[in-house]
């Protein structure tokens, strides 16, 4: 059974066309929001989480539509939104309240870990919701008393966010008994420090040696994420964005460190960026413990730089 009745007139509702599939609304998204200047299909392919072929033809779907332009060409062509189309700075619009509206929800969540006490140790979100119906699932790291009365406080809290973004909340709970029997399930941290640093450090009765180790550790990480800048620089934009959200509310100690992170990335190079990211100085060794870029890394990213992990510290 075909599930439209009637045919459209493409001249009369362009915007069918244009947002007809997903693989387009992905590389608008990127094009309008995520880059400084036209990218290639690889590139936009990539950031957009498509295959070059998927995008290779719904870039010329939208070309075809007028809202996005090819600019040079053979190897060296590459796609820009087209702001003289009427559509342009409408969609650079539309995606942008989309992202307002994704930071605000952060904001709210994050303002209500804060006030209610005692506070957590930690509060994540743990996953994001797969389709609209389904749930934001948010770990919480506290002490076994404050435990279960956190949660429920928290529930109040929750229903206003609830109604106002259509979203349904689930908090999963953990004392510091569980976080050794736990996955690292962090997807972005709200409060606090990762609830799985003690566990993976030993901090809690970590000496020299351990201590050197995690130095290590974070040192190797580092280069794999300033190889990974070398060949993707919309890294340091997506950093931005996350310290920006960070300093709109209060971190503590972490504060300065997170504003130092701030002003480096405003004003290093690519090439100053990643040697200071790799080297051995005391800054770069006491910065390396707030990294944004950590927190900003996809999944896929994430689970290549952790294989190329393990093969460092099996070599």
């Amino acid at each position: 059974m075909r599930p439209i009745v009637t045919v459209q007139n493409p001249l009369r509702f362009p915007l069918n066309e244009i947002f007809g599939t997903q693989s387009n609304v992905r590389l608008l998204r990127v094009l309008a929001t995520d880059t400084e200047g036209p990218l290639t299909v690889a590139d936009a392919a990539r950031r957009a989480g498509l295959t070059i072929p998927g995008a290779q033809k719904a870039l010329r779907r939208l070309v075809k539509s007028g809202l996005v332009r090819q600019v040079g060409g053979g190897k060296k062509q590459q796609y820009e939104i087209c702001y003289s189309d009427p559509f342009g700075e409408s969609v650079r619009g539309l995606f942008k309240s989309e992202k307002n509206r994704y930071e605000k929800l952060i904001s709210h969540l994050q303002k209500i870990f804060e006030k209610i006490p005692p506070p957590p140790h930690a509060a994540w979100i743990q996953s994001f919701p797969g389709k609209p119906d389904e749930a934001l699932v948010l770990g919480l790291l506290h002490d076994t008393r404050y435990l279960a009365e956190y949660m429920r406080n928290l529930r109040k809290q929750f229903n206003r966010i609830e109604k106002n973004f259509d979203l349904t909340i689930e908090i999963v709970g953990h004392t510091k008994a569980d976080i050794q029997f736990l996955e690292d399930e962090v997807v972005m941290l709200l409060y606090g420090l990762s609830p799985f640093q003690s566990r993976n450090d030993g901090s809690e009765h970590a000496g020299p040696s351990n201590h050197r180790k995690r130095e290590l550790w974070l040192k190797n990480l580092s280069i794999k994420v300033a190889e990974s800048i070398e060949k993707d620089a919309s890294l340091i934009t997506r950093a931005r964005e996350h310290i920006d959200q960070m300093l709109k509310t209060d971190r503590g100690l972490a504060t300065g460190d997170i504003k130092e992170w701030r002003d480096i990335l405003k004003t290093y190079s690519v090439p100053r960026l990643t040697n200071f990211m790799t080297s051995s100085s005391e800054r770069a060794e006491r910065l390396r413990q707030s990294n944004p870029f950590f927190a900003i890394l996809t999944p896929e990213e994430k689970s290549e730089i952790a294989n190329d992990l393990e093969v460092i510290s099996d070599a």
